[in-house]
């Protein structure tokens, strides 16, 4: 082989190199310049497959196009070959000039940092508690994966605006959420993963096509496993840095990648320059020549990363990515998860119930205003999702402050949202970390300009189908129910639209109406059909006798196997505005749940279709005598923001609610329409004062918990004084 083949080869990895540090930072195309007068052409190098794996043309550089260049194998006829000393001196210069491109290529695909130390291959280790991220001058930390899409973080502006964000609605089950005690909102951003195309190859190949097809095929394993995964980036904003997460993501281990050093030698030897690079030391991992080599077979696949619709979303999996402080060598040590390992001290408060925690409020379990923004709120209404790929808890709560003291104040919202996916009850329920657009995160959140962070969000919007005075839209129930959407469930949410705050425990309502959401309750519609005023005048929407004994509801699913629920029934109790009210009993076809004309309402014997004044009270009257028993009036227990549910443990349907004498009591029945047995008082006003709205946890007693803890019934409570909501835990073998 003659001289000019060595220079050839060089110039071949040159423009392998080049493009690569080139696509990995996405800057254009870098060009190897003319060695040699008698060794060059004016012939152009770049292969139709360089434009198209770094997803742009010269043109889309905005600069002016490089002269282009090809080497030959032999030179022209006539032409003499360079010595060897001059060989081996362009040699060394072009291995200095690609060694600065290399650097230059990889400065800016990390932000400008440059380092020479190791970078370790990916572990799928437990995660770590979230540590303050490494700065430009720090090595990045043990086992993080560089990503040149991150981008690096500016200067703080003087007005702050919100991230950019992008929706994500993961499809794959993630069974446990990532552990950690860290009371910081998590900022990720997921990008779906895109195949790239590669334009078919022409017949007459060039030296510096065989040179990238080498160095594409030593990369292989590298690039492959881009392919086959997605990427989270953090997006990062200067006026967020105190909430800088540690981001994992659940999948299966990557493939090894081969090491550098083999690498290296890999493609040295395979264009023959064994001899030239026989004393110099093998890069190290981590080093700008691995780092551009390593480019090719990523930065292809990032080019090609879109930001797929919700349809397309579900189905790539979610790549590993760790970022994390440097761990020393040695034991392992398991993180901390509050979910499993905060320790609480049950406060008895009746024979048969017991203070767990609290569920919002500073500090504590959730420490929900330092995470969320959530100061004081209340009800703490919960249902199952019935989402199997992520299956959780969803927690609706009524008006909602920023503010913990004075209570109720701060920034207000009519209602917020919390998502958990805890099922060890025994210590609390807890609620992952916040995120503003992910479907199955601890909180839907939003950018608050004037507090420069990210707080809870309103869920439920006033559509506005009120005449005169609406204060507020609070949620009253919710349950889900099978629906050929993206997840297979449909959330509805009973709302109410407060008119005026009267007497304590007494207020008017302007209608009822069923939201529902089709994204797990990141958003919510309220159905126009499933409207119902409380009276003449006080709706857009026309008033129905009987209408008014459901301005507030509690919905419940019967037992999965029953013949209700093979008929796809779904119960919906009703009392009117206020606690002053009775019960009533509805009942109406899972798929049919917004039409409020398909109801049927029992009278006492029997379901009388769409006629809500044939509803009759549910629960046990006491019948007065006067005048001799000429006349008999028959009065009926009042029932304040209960919630029904079917207890497993029991075998029977469990009725929580707060009485005329404003203690939270329990019923039984072994039927939706009763007879419900007598009350038992669980928590008594005088000894916790101030409290209602007990929402039982839906799933309580079933098979989603630990067989130990069964027997209990776990449900939140409202407490007025400091306005925050508590769980509670009863015992039912004592009641």
């Amino acid at each position: 082989m003659g001289a000019s083949a060595y220079i050839g080869r060089v110039g071949g990895l040159a423009v392998a190199l080049g493009v690569g540090a080139a696509v990995a930072t996405g800057h254009g195309v870098a060009w190897a310049g003319p060695t040699d007068s008698n060794t060059s052409s004016s012939e152009s190098a770049s292969s139709p497959d360089s434009n198209a794996d770094s997803g742009t043309g010269a043109a889309d550089t905005g600069t002016a196009e490089a002269p282009k260049t090809t080497t030959t194998a032999d030179p022209p006829p006539g032409a003499s070959a360079p010595s060897r000393p001059k060989l081996g001196s362009k040699a060394k210069d072009v291995m200095s000039s690609l060694t600065r491109a290399a650097e230059r290529g990889v400065a800016v695909a990390t932000g400008g940092a440059l380092t020479s130390k190791k970078f370790k291959p990916q572990k799928a280790a437990a995660p770590v508690e979230p540590k303050q991220a490494a700065t430009d001058d720090a090595a990045p930390a043990e086992g993080a994966q560089l990503d040149e899409a991150q981008p690096e973080v500016a200067q703080a502006p003087e007005a702050v605006t919100a991230p950019e964000v992008v929706k994500v609605r993961p499809a794959q089950k993630k069974s446990a959420a990532v552990p950690t005690d860290n009371p910081v909102e998590r900022f990720v951003r997921h990008l779906p993963a895109a195949q790239p195309s590669h334009p078919a190859r022409t017949e007459q190949r060039t030296t510096a096509q065989v040179v990238a097809e080498s160095v594409e095929t030593a990369v292989a394993p590298a690039a492959e496993t881009v392919e086959r995964s997605t990427f989270q980036t953090l997006s990062v904003n200067t006026a967020m840095q105190e909430y800088l997460p540690v981001l994992t993501a659940a999948s299966a281990p990557a493939p090894e990648k081969p090491p550098v050093p083999r690498l290296l030698s890999t493609i040295v030897s395979a264009l023959g320059l064994g001899a030239l690079a026989s004393n110099t030391p093998a890069g190290p991992i981590g080093t700008p020549i691995a780092l551009a080599l390593l480019a090719l077979g990523v930065r292809r696949e990032q080019a090609a990363l879109t930001v797929g619709s919700s349809s397309t979303v579900r189905t790539p999996t979610v790549a590993a990515l760790t970022i994390a402080e440097s761990q020393p060598t040695g034991a392992v040590v398991t993180p901390y998860d509050p979910a499993t390992d905060y320790s609480v001290n049950p406060v008895a408060v009746s024979p048969n119930t017991a203070i767990i925690t609290k569920l919002t409020g500073p500090g504590g379990l959730n420490n929900t205003q330092s995470r969320f923004g959530i100061g004081g709120t209340d009800l703490g209404i919960m249902w199952d999702n019935g989402i199997d790929e992520q299956n959780q808890v969803l927690i609706l709560f009524g008006d909602t402050f920023y503010n913990t003291t004075p209570v109720r104040t701060g920034v207000w919202r009519n209602n917020t949202l919390l998502r958990s996916s805890d099922a060890m009850l025994s210590n609390g329920i807890y609620v992952r970390d916040g995120h503003p657009v992910d479907d199955f995160a601890g909180a839907p959140l939003v950018y608050n300009s004037e507090l420069q962070r990210y707080i809870f969000k309103q869920v439920v919007a006033n559509e506005r189908y009120a005449v005169g005075q609406d204060i507020t839209i609070i949620p009253t129930s919710a349950i889900s129910a099978p629906y050929p959407n993206q997840y297979g469930s449909r959330q509805y949410a009973s709302i109410m639209s407060v008119r005026s705050w009267d007497t304590p425990g007494r207020w008017t309502t302007n209608y009822s109406a069923i939201a529902f959401s089709d994204d797990n309750g990141e958003t919510w519609h309220v159905a126009r059909e499933s409207v119902r005023p409380a009276a003449v005048g006080r709706s857009t929407m026309p008033y129905v006798a009987g209408n008014e004994n459901f301005q507030q509801f509690a919905f419940v699913a019967p037992p999965a196997g029953s013949a209700d629920a093979d008929a796809g029934w779904v119960y919906a109790y009703g009392t009117p505005s206020g606690r002053g009210g009775t019960v009533y009993l509805s009942r109406v076809k899972q798929d049919q749940i917004l039409d409020q004309t398909k109801y049927e309402y029992w009278n006492g014997t029997a379901w009388v279709a769409n006629k809500p004044s044939a509803a009759k009270p549910v629960l046990p009257g006491t019948t007065t005598s006067y005048f001799f028993g000429l006349i008999k009036r028959t009065t009926y227990p009042t029932a304040g923001e209960m919630s029904v549910q079917y207890n497993e443990y029991e075998k029977q349907y469990i009725m929580l609610y707060q009485d005329q004498n404003n203690n939270i009591v329990m019923r039984k029945a072994d039927r939706p329409e009763g007879p419900w047995s007598t009350p038992t008082v669980l928590v008594s006003s005088s000894k916790m004062p101030g409290l209602y709205a007990p929402m039982i946890h839906p799933w309580s007693s079933t098979s989603k918990v630990d067989e130990s803890e069964r027997q209990y019934l776990y449900w939140n409570m409202s407490t007025w004084g400091d306005y925050q909501v508590v769980t509670m835990r009863t015992d039912l073998s004592k009641v």
